[in-house]
């Protein structure tokens, strides 16, 4: 014989109602959730955009149009150090790291300014003997409402917000070592340019040098050491010339590869330096000034001051989590025809501990950054005193080697102009000659080693001392 169904009682469809609408209200919550959309990556396809990569991309052209620098006449195939570096932050790969941690830095504040949701249980029991009439359904929703206490919500908001800024200082700091790096490949290759035209020039000097003596070897006016000596120099010249034009093509690859391009785009490119060789007087760099500019621009103690300011508020929630949060539980329960309501309340006991372990490593931390931050200062300080001596020292050789290539030209000219009033030979023309070269090489390697010092000067105070932009417009989130 089969049992007809047992009726619901009204105060069932009253229970099953309420269960009805929270499911639906779960759905909708559910439904307004973020999507997952795959980005895969194909690492195989990464070297052959890389190879495309070029200075006349039109939109790397539309990203240089929007950095505060003016464009040479003849741009794309005409480049300066600005455009050379925009051109760097257009294609760094470091740089779109730093963009990224940006973006999960502020995902983090996100997550930090977010309040725990509360919970909530379904409770179905059947009672298998249950009195004639009587329901047989023990129904009950229970929930478990967390309440953050002291501040913390504010306390995780205050520490993600100061990470944000130390990213955004981050990728300043990123930037300008772009910078940095690119202005160093560019000026040591356009120095191994100038190198190899003199050095070419002094070669064609030794082998008409040369020439000339062994004509003379062959009339007997020379000794034959005097006449090897000569010839041991042509070949050295021509040697030191090979090793020029070496040094010049890896100068030329390094640039390539600080600005994240393939060598060959850089193939047929004229280069406008107008104030690139300015190099400024001592006078004008003083150390005082110098040490401030420095404290107050370096990206590295901004970015370690908003760390502090992080540690600061990590050590705050830690010591706020001493106190426990409340939970609060109200519930609802049908037991067999009767409708119980509950109210919970629950918290954490600090009886074990209070939270020491954690509030002592949010301490030393901060303590570890406040150390950090002396220790970066006191490397500035120090740095930029040497580094301010060196490039006076440089500056004062360099002057000293252009006086002697300037005394040499003077010479030189002499000399001309007494082989062509026939009071001097052409081997004296050509000696003269050469001797030019050799001080105007000379005075070439101590200027370049003067703006390398300037470079380094530069990269100390974090704060460009000629016209070039320090950081990127339009890449940073």
């Amino acid at each position: 014989m089969i049992n007809a169904p047992q009726q619901l009682s009204p105060r069932h469809g009253r229970f099953f109602g309420l269960g009805a609408m929270a499911a639906w209200t779960l759905f909708l919550a559910l439904d307004g959730c973020a999507q997952y959309h795959a980005q895969p990556l194909h690492p195989a396809t990464f070297h052959s955009h890389f190879q495309h990569r070029s200075l006349t991309n039109p939109h790397l052209r539309k990203f240089i149009a929007a950095q505060p620098i003016r464009m040479p006449p003849g741009f794309p195939h005409r480049q300066t150090l600005s455009t050379l570096v925009a051109t760097g932050w257009y294609y760094s790969a470091a740089l779109r790291v730093q963009a990224a941690q940006i973006a999960l830095a502020q995902a983090n504040l996100i997550t930090a300014s977010q309040s725990p949701n509360p919970t909530v249980g379904l409770s179905p029991t059947y009672a298998a003997k249950v009195s004639p009439g009587v329901s047989p359904w023990i129904l009950g929703f229970n929930f478990d409402i967390p309440i953050e206490t002291a501040g913390r919500r504010q306390d995780r908001m205050a520490q993600a917000a100061a990470l944000i800024h130390a990213g955004r200082f981050n990728f300043g700091q990123t930037a300008w070592n772009v910078r940095q790096t690119i202005r160093r490949a560019f000026i040591t290759y356009l120095y191994a340019r100038k190198h190899v035209r003199l050095l070419a020039r002094q070669a064609a000097d030794t082998r008409l040098i040369a020439s000339l003596l062994k004509a003379r070897f062959a009339a007997g006016d020379i000794s034959r050491p005097v006449f090897a000596a000569a010839q041991i120099q042509t070949r050295q010249a021509a040697l030191a010339l090979l090793a020029g034009q070496g040094r010049m093509r890896q100068r030329r690859s390094q640039l390539a590869a600080a600005l994240s391009v393939p060598a060959r785009a850089l193939a047929g490119v004229k280069w406008f330096t107008p104030h690139l060789w300015t190099l400024p007087r001592v006078r004008a760099l003083k150390l005082r000034p110098l040490v401030r500019a420095a404290l107050l621009n370096r990206m590295d103690i901004q970015s370690l001051l908003e760390q502090y300011q992080a540690a600061e508020a990590a050590f705050k929630l830690q010591v706020a989590r001493q106190y426990p949060d409340i939970h609060l539980g109200p519930g609802y329960k049908f037991d067999q025809g009767a409708n119980e309501f509950t109210l919970g309340f629950s918290m954490t006991l600090p009886v074990f501990n209070q939270n020491q372990g954690a509030i002592a490593a949010a301490n030393a931390h901060r303590r570890l950054i406040a150390a950090n931050l002396r220790q970066q200062q006191t490397m500035v300080i120090t740095a930029i005193g040497t580094g301010l001596a060196t490039y006076r020292a440089d500056l004062r050789q360099w002057r000293a080697a252009r006086a002697i290539a300037l005394r040499q030209r003077r010479q030189w000219h002499l000399t001309r102009e007494a082989f062509h009033a026939g009071a001097q030979s052409r081997l004296a023309l050509a000696e003269a000659q050469f001797a030019l070269m050799t001080y105007q090489l000379l005075a070439l390697h101590e200027r370049r080693q003067a703006a390398l010092a300037l470079g380094h000067l530069d990269n100390l105070l974090e704060k460009p001392l000629g016209r070039t932009p320090a950081q990127p417009k339009g890449l940073q989130p």
